[in-house]
């Protein structure tokens, strides 16, 4: 069950960077991606210790 969570939460993931990439031009993309990556990996992170 928490592998079927984690599949559907990185397929989430990619659809909204998807979806930030084609409605924001592409100066705000790169760094975007970035911080929210690292902050979605420092989430993930998070609540897989507790």
């Amino acid at each position: 069950m928490r592998e079927l969570l984690a599949l559907l939460s990185l397929l989430l993931w990619l659809a909204l960077m998807v979806w930030v990439y084609r409605s924001s031009p592409e100066w705000f993309f790169v760094p975007f991606f970035f911080l929210a990556t690292f902050a979605y990996l420092r989430l993930m992170e998070t609540s897989k210790s507790s």
